[in-house]
């Protein structure tokens, strides 16, 4: 989504680098996606994760 949008910013976090950051957004399996109050634990497909992201806006 960031690459086709500049109104998208992500980035990626090592977790075993930053494990407060890891506690403080309770990952526990990756990749976790993390969008305001939306958070998506695991792969999901693309449709999935948009109808998620839809909802919880």
């Amino acid at each position: 989504m960031a690459m086709g949008s500049d109104k998208v910013v992500a980035e990626a976090v090592d977790a075993t680098e930053f494990p407060r950051l890891a506690d403080l957004y309770h990952v526990r399996g990756v990749p976790r996606t993390v969008a305001g109050r939306v958070q998506i634990e695991g792969a999901v497909p693309e449709a999935q994760l948009l109808a998620r992201l839809k909802a919880g806006l």
